[in-house]
């Protein structure tokens, strides 16, 4: 039986962090920098607690972590993360972990917790269902094969999008014309992300820092975030999570509703697949809620497959 203890998390631990994620989920890797990156960016303001599990060695061998989910509208529930190193599962380790950062809801008068798991992850599902959480929803993943992608068939599309007035432009290029270029993208952002549906009935908050984080990410690029403008005016967006393994995944796709139902957000997800694939991306992502089924009829057309998808659960805290 390993021996180990508990303490509280430190910077230090970010390089160990990042290796058990990487090794619980190789396809979607995440890097030092991007991790260094969110611990900078953290709202200062909102309650966090965490957690590693530590051999006699000095090895972390987990993560825990209890938070305020600030990017979400519901207020009744916090978020737990647990992660332990594959080598180590099945020891106790997550369990513990788990008792050691629950109290901080508690602690802020919550009632709820919420975490998720990968569909196909057997051991993390009977872990969640022995801990007394139940599946409340599900969060489609989706990928499409970049080398097989043909676009003719949806070209007639993008030239009725352009003779309707609509430009597709990037980041970048809405910068070199305009110093407020990220805050007019925020308000598109803003008013498109609160009709995506999560599981639970959650829905977004967004915030302009917590936008502004995403776009200053390692992982990001002003050149990977596409806007459509008619006349002169941001209606749309598309944004780009470039992953270091050749894989992309979608961070939202968004068209005020105004402008919908045109083939706006298809001439946006084409120009996003030109760009990948000019860069060498061999395949993009993306996640979706099943209540959002204008976004899911679009990927199926567009032929991405299925993956297995994230369950989301819920635990009522007791008295």
């Amino acid at each position: 039986m390993v021996q180990y203890y508990l303490r509280d998390f430190s910077d230090q631990d970010i390089p160990t962090l990042v290796a058990i994620l990487n090794a619980i989920w190789p396809d979607e890797p995440t890097t030092v920098a991007q991790q260094e990156h969110w611990e900078r960016t953290y709202p200062a303001d909102n309650p966090r607690l965490r957690r590693v599990a530590v051999a006699e060695n000095g090895q972390v061998l987990g993560y825990g972590e209890c938070q305020r989910p600030f990017w979400s509208s519901r207020r009744d529930s916090y978020e737990v993360f647990v992660a332990v190193n594959p080598s180590w599962q099945r020891c106790g380790i997550g369990q513990a972990l788990l008792a050691a950062v629950m109290p901080l809801a508690r602690e802020q008068g919550i009632c709820k917790l919420r975490t998720s798991c990968k569909e196909d992850a057997d051991s993390a599902i009977r872990f969640l269902e022995r801990a007394g959480f139940r599946q409340i929803g599900i969060r489609f993943e989706s990928a499409l094969d970049l080398t097989a992608f043909d676009e003719t068939p949806f070209l007639s599309i993008q030239e009725r999008v352009t003779a309707a007035g609509y430009e597709v432009i990037t980041l970048a290029q809405a910068r070199a014309e305009d110093p407020d270029a990220d805050r007019h993208l925020y308000d598109v952002y803003a008013a498109t992300i609160v009709d995506v549906p999560f599981p639970g009935e959650d829905r977004a908050n967004p915030s302009y820092n917590d936008f502004r984080a995403a776009l200053d990410s390692p992982q990001s690029s002003p050149d990977a975030i596409f806007i459509a403008r008619q006349q002169g005016k941001m209606v749309g967006m598309t944004s780009l999570e470039l992953l270091p393994n050749g894989i992309a995944i979608t961070g939202m796709t968004g068209v005020l509703r105004e402008h919908r139902g045109r083939g706006v957000a298809t001439a946006l997800k084409l120009a996003s697949f030109r760009y990948l694939r000019a860069k060498g991306y061999r395949e993009t992502r993306a996640h979706n809620d099943t209540a959002n089924p204008p976004i899911l009829a679009l990927n199926q057309r567009l032929g991405y497959r299925r993956l297995p998808g994230w369950l989301v659960w819920e635990k009522v805290l007791g008295n």
